[in-house]
């Protein structure tokens, strides 16, 4: 027991925590009023009272370890490191540190520079210390696993330190994580995390973790604002301190008390409703199960009614919040993604954060709010994919994972598409006023339907006048300009200026730079030319689409690659109406390319959506699309690289929704080597009604401009004939792009299609 004098005495403390968050801790010890120096990697230094070092044990989320600087001393490497500990630690008075009546054990950190062996050169530190107890009184304390003193000691390769450790056992560890899920967030990170952005001292008014896990951000947020000191948890015998000379007990009860009633005070007041909304979601139901586990053994019992958690994959983040967006004046969003663990293959990792980004965007794109955003990333390339003004990093560990964690100001301003920026106004080119002319009608026709129906990707454009023969699509921000290949009697040259006037007409028009615009030229393709790669740039843009319930599905498009940019406009109304009819069912897509109509099955709530095709890189490219999208990587979603044909005879699933857009021909190496949709739609028909449930739907599309379906479909099965219904707003309904039907089983009456 020490008295009052002593209470005053200053002592030379270190405050380790983990690599990485110094600056945190240094800023919750400010909020201690303790004032400590960063000395390096991982540790603060701080002159203390004793008040202070107990405020630290019992208060601190974000240090490990409160240490008690004994001595140090320089070492050679080139000598025996076992043999320079023991004489190091001979000379230190431990007979003065405590006494022989009390229990010790040794921990030894030795720099993965230091070659020695840990076990042996721990084992001389104890030896030094049984020693010297033994020559000074004839005995020896005992060493216990549950000791009264424990003794930390570190080698590098210049010195080796030895203290005194206060605070007994690490401080991360809490007492409420009872239920877990894999890669858990540690519970000081996630308090660094906190303090990083400020939630401390910031009157946040909603709190939402997308991506909760086990609920370790929650918890330790929820916990900050319940003014609960960490500490208790461990209060009872935890602690380094309670046999150390200096230890006043009635000085280390009072602070109990006073932090329990705190406790219980702020709890109360939350539970009266001075509490921020809090939302967790996570894909994983036995996340939200833990979650809401450790949610219970953390105390928070008396508010946990007052915790919107739900099983929730990102896709559908932005309905569950939607409603609420607009009455909300300081969200903070934090969250830790699965960067790895969880979501399994590290492609994927970067079109989450992307997608997650733009989703963002689209929630509180019509809020006045300051929208705080921090979100940890294995790699400082996903992060920088989140739209974040003047963002800060902080490097750090999860465990033994380097993680980065980004935080700052959501920027909820994405840029205008090309169709919304649109305006008329007086150009002229001379030769080329008749394209301009055409082109700016084309876009003033376009431009109210598009805003209307919440489109961005859009033909504005397609060979209207027969001197310039292309066709214009605008994909958000950018133009795909196609030339149609000119025939024999024009004059290359003739056709090269055309050309080279549609070029500048198009950027004069609406107003892009060469590094907007896009060119290829369309020649008749053969075999699988049309989806050959053409370039390896590898540059994809993100560009997003309606779809059912009022949602917009996002889409990787590649416009230098391949002759096809991975997004079909003309079936945009077929893939809402497959949205539509999704909901619970099981999804098959054949010749499935991009996987965008899978897209819109996902988000629809489809059950289970299996895609088909013979490219597994456009499997690959559909698998990130899910991804961008924030559909998780679970077994209800299916990626098959396989021959449709030979696919769907070995299948024996049922599905309720089937959809088949099979290109015009294209070399197979399953099916008479070659697929001609007019030859053979009937065979690819047939089969796949057999993979029909007797109240499904099977769409069938396709380009064919000459196609004719075969009568023997209309015979055996109800067909309903769609085409008028999935032919955009931009095209030309006379000439359509493509003609598609419903097809049903016979005792299924269908007359219209939703």
């Amino acid at each position: 027991m020490t008295n009052t004098s002593q209470q005053k005495s200053i002592f030379p403390i270190i405050i380790t925590c983990a690599d990485g968050l110094e600056q945190p801790l240094k800023t919750e010890l400010q909020n201690l009023d303790i004032t400590a120096d960063i000395k390096q990697t991982g540790r603060l230094s701080a002159d203390l009272t004793l008040s202070q070092i107990y405020q630290i044990c019992l208060w601190s989320r974000v240090a490990s370890r409160v240490l008690l600087p004994l001595g140090k001393k320089n070492i050679n490497t080139e000598y025996d490191i076992a043999e320079q500990l023991y004489t190091f630690a001979k000379s230190i008075a431990w007979t003065k540190v405590f006494d022989v009546k009390q229990t010790f054990a040794i921990r030894l950190s030795l720099d993965k520079r230091v070659q020695a062996n840990q076990q042996f050169a721990m084992l001389r530190v104890k030896d030094a210390i049984a020693d010297q107890f033994n020559e000074k009184l004839g005995t020896r304390p005992n060493v216990d696993k549950n000791p009264d003193f424990h003794i930390f000691a570190t080698v590098n390769d210049k010195q080796a330190e030895i203290y005194l450790d206060l605070s007994g056992t690490s401080l991360h560890r809490r007492g409420y994580r009872v239920a877990m899920t894999d890669a858990p967030l540690k519970e000081n990170l996630a308090s660094a995390l906190l303090y990083s952005v400020d939630f401390h001292r910031t009157d946040y008014d909603v709190l939402i973790d997308p991506m909760c896990g086990s609920g370790t951000l929650l918890i330790e947020a929820l916990l900050m604002k319940a003014d609960y000191a960490v500490g208790l948890d461990k209060a009872d015998n935890q602690f380094g301190f309670y046999g150390w000379q200096h230890h006043d007990d009635e000085l280390w009860q009072s602070l109990i008390a006073d932090a329990t009633q705190r406790f219980h005070s702020q709890l109360e007041r939350m539970s009266q409703g001075k509490m921020p909304a809090v939302f967790g979601f996570d894909m994983d139901a036995k996340a939200v199960r833990a979650t809401h586990k450790n949610l219970m053994a953390s105390g928070l019992t008396p508010i946990i009614n007052k915790i919107t958690l739900q099983q929730r994959s990102l896709a559908t983040l932005n309905l569950a919040l939607k409603k609420q967006v607009n009455g909300w004046q300081q969200p903070l969003i934090i969250t830790n993604p699965p960067y790895g663990e969880r979501l399994g293959e590290e492609e994927l990792i970067k079109p989450l954060y992307q997608g997650f980004g733009k989703r963002l965007q689209q929630l509180f794109a019509n809020s006045t709010a300051p929208v705080i955003l921090g979100v940890l990333a294995s790699k400082v390339e996903q992060a920088d994919t989140l739209p974040i003004v003047e963002p800060k990093t902080l490097r750090c560990h999860n465990g033994a994972i380097t993680v980065y964690f980004r935080q700052g100001l959501l920027n909820k301003t994405s840029e205008k598409s090309l169709i919304e920026r649109f305006e008329k106004r007086e150009i002229q080119v001379e030769e080329g006023q008749d394209f301009i002319n055409r082109l700016q009608k084309n876009l003033g026709n376009l431009k109210k339907l598009a805003k209307k129906q919440q489109v961005t990707n859009l033909r504005v454009y397609d060979a209207d006048l027969p001197d310039f023969k292309v066709a214009v699509d605008i994909y958000g921000n950018f133009v795909h300009v196609q030339e149609y290949f000119a025939p024999k009697s024009i004059p290359p040259e003739t056709a090269k200026k055309r050309f080279n006037l549609a070029l500048h007409g198009i950027r004069e028009v609406l107003q892009a730079n060469r590094e907007q615009v896009f060119i290829k030229t369309r020649a008749k393709q053969s075999g699988n030319e049309q989806y050959e790669k053409k370039g390896n740039i590898g540059k994809f843009y993100v560009v997003s689409e309606p779809t059912a319930h009022n949602q917009q599905a996002l889409f990787f498009t590649n416009f230098t690659d391949y002759l096809d940019t991975g997004l079909f406009l003309d079936h945009r109304s077929m893939r809402k109406i497959i949205a539509e009819n999704a909901r619970g069912k099981n999804v098959l897509n054949l010749f499935a390319y991009t996987c965008t109509a899978s897209v819109h099955a996902g988000l629809g709530g489809a059950k289970s959506v299996t895609s088909v095709d013979l490219s597994q890189n456009y499997l690959d490219w559909g698998r990130k699309n899910f991804s961008l999208n924030g559909l998780p990587e679970l077994p209800n979603y299916q990626f098959i690289a396989h021959d449709v044909f030979d696919w769907i005879k070995q299948n024996t699933e049922q599905y309720d929704v089937i959809f088949i857009d099979p290109p015009t021909f294209s070399n197979s190496k399953k099916f008479h080597g070659t697929f001609d949709v007019q030859r053979d739609h009937v065979a690819l028909i047939n089969r796949a009604m057999n993979r029909l449930t007797t109240d499904g739907v099977l769409y069938f599309s396709n380009n064919f401009t000459k196609f004719e379906l075969d009568k023997q479909i209309s015979e055996r099965y109800s067909v309903v004939e769609i085409t008028a219904q999935t032919i955009g707003f931009d095209y030309d309904l006379k000439k359509p792009i493509h003609q598609s039907w419903a097809i049903y089983h016979k005792q299924i009456n269908k007359n219209a299609v939703k």
